[in-house]
């Protein structure tokens, strides 16, 4: 989800606060794009959907079913033909080249696919291109994705609007090596709890809610040792020996969010920020952020609106005798530069972490023991929640109840390789 203010979007689609902040490297300088083997991943489109969840009956039922409830069977199925036939021209762009191609879908995406491919190509918006990162565990192997309708939404994380627009146009300039890679890192998850617990974690994926048909849990023998050591001592923060630790098969690109299934009932956590004190919290749950995922959830949560800053201008104002310009456009500049500063550069190797909703009965605004809002090397989260999640970019949701404890952390290693291009065409 974008959150957009005046002035700021275009700041955004400019730099998205990546330039000259993100290290890139030009494809010239390293190693050119091997793409013999395209994997395409498409997106799960509304009528996939309910042909899914309602057992691939015929379509005249699906579109009763449908109209009844007041959905625009049209919209949808003119939705859906559009989808498959801009995920055909790319195959056959890619075809027409002499590249290999293989395609996907949410539910048929596997660790096999991706070892056989040279490049993953998502075809979608942003949440397909967030999917098909998930299970990208290889920090050499690029994903690449391209917006398939432009004209509806943003798609930060594709290829810029003119490539969708000329499919064989961007893929001879990926091929030519006209753009630049780019890192993004991500947040690795280390889940600590009774080895008969771990054992029967199974993720579920919350497009279709049913449960996800690989492995649940990876072996830790199975990760690559961190290039840095942890924020954390491992034996004093786990002392007893009786629990096991596994890492998450999945990456967070965005975000992990850790709260109440039940989004009216109170989170109950304990949280360790790098090697500090653990905390109590009550509050709606935990969002913990990548650079990349800045500008999205962690920026919703916690933006400042014109009109609250314009209101805290004039309370300074005229309560406190402190003499300020409190016109609207300067509330807005005020707005603008606060709301710059939620954002940091998608190679980073710091993670943000926001506490939704925090209740606390401390004098505000210090509470003791914890920032609502910081950055940070490493989070380590205790549950004492009923019925929680721990929720992968929005989009797999890991149970995550009472004794069990998370550690989330950024390593080089799991950063996601991508690319940048021009916004205009590169001729």
């Amino acid at each position: 989800m974008i959150i957009s203010f005046p002035g700021l979007r275009q700041k955004k689609e400019l730099g998205e606060v990546v330039s000259g902040l993100t290290r890139r490297q030009h494809a010239s300088n390293e190693q050119r794009l091997k793409m013999q083997k395209c994997l395409i991943v498409s997106k799960v489109t509304r009528y996939e959907y309910e042909k899914h969840s309602h057992d691939y009956i015929e379509d005249s039922e699906l579109e009763r079913i449908l109209r009844k409830r007041g959905s625009d069977y049209d919209a949808i199925i003119n939705t859906h033909r559009e989808q498959k036939a801009f995920e055909e021209n790319v195959a056959k762009s890619f075809k027409e080249m002499g590249l290999q191609v293989e395609m996907a879908s949410r539910l048929t995406y596997n660790d096999e696919l991706i070892n056989w491919c040279d490049v993953v190509v998502p075809c979608g918006g942003d949440g397909t291109f967030l999917l098909a990162a998930s299970r990208v565990r290889d920090a050499n192997k690029p994903v690449i994705g391209f917006n398939s309708a432009p004209h509806k939404s943003v798609g930060r994380l594709c290829l810029p609007t003119w490539c969708s627009n000329d499919v064989k146009g961007a893929l001879q300039a990926l091929k030519e090596g006209r753009f630049t890679w780019m890192r993004r890192s991500r947040i690795r998850t280390t889940i600590t709890s009774e080895p008969k617990l771990l054992d029967t974690i199974t993720p579920v994926d919350l497009h279709t809610l049913h449960y996800c048909r690989y492995p649940p849990v990876s072996n830790p023998d199975d990760t690559p040792e961190p290039s840095k050591s942890s924020a954390f001592d491992t034996q004093e923060s786990n002392p007893n020996p009786t629990l096991a630790t596994k890492v998450l098969p999945f990456l967070a690109l965005n975000e992990v969010f850790i709260g109440e299934s039940v989004t009216s009932r109170v989170s109950l956590l304990r949280l360790q920020i790098d090697n500090g004190q653990w905390t109590h919290t009550k509050s709606s749950g935990l969002c913990v952020t990548t650079g990349t995922g800045s500008t999205s959830w962690h920026y919703s949560i916690n933006c400042l609106r014109t009109h609250s800053v314009l209101e805290l201008m004039k309370i300074l104002g005229e309560d406190f005798n402190i003499n300020m310009d409190t016109s609207l456009e300067k509330a807005r500049q005020v707005t603008e530069r606060y709301n710059q500063k939620l954002m940091f550069p998608p190679d980073s190797e710091y993670l943000a972490y926001s506490v939704r909703e925090y209740i606390t009965f401390e004098e505000w605004p210090a509470p003791r023991g914890l920032r609502v809002r910081d950055r940070a090397a490493a989070v380590r989260v205790r549950s004492h929640c009923t019925d929680a999640g721990l929720v992968v970019d929005g989009s797999v949701s890991f149970p995550f109840n009472d004794g069990t404890e998370a550690l989330l952390e950024i390593h080089p290693e799991d950063s996601l390789m991508t690319v940048h291009m021009d916004d205009t065409l590169p001729y």
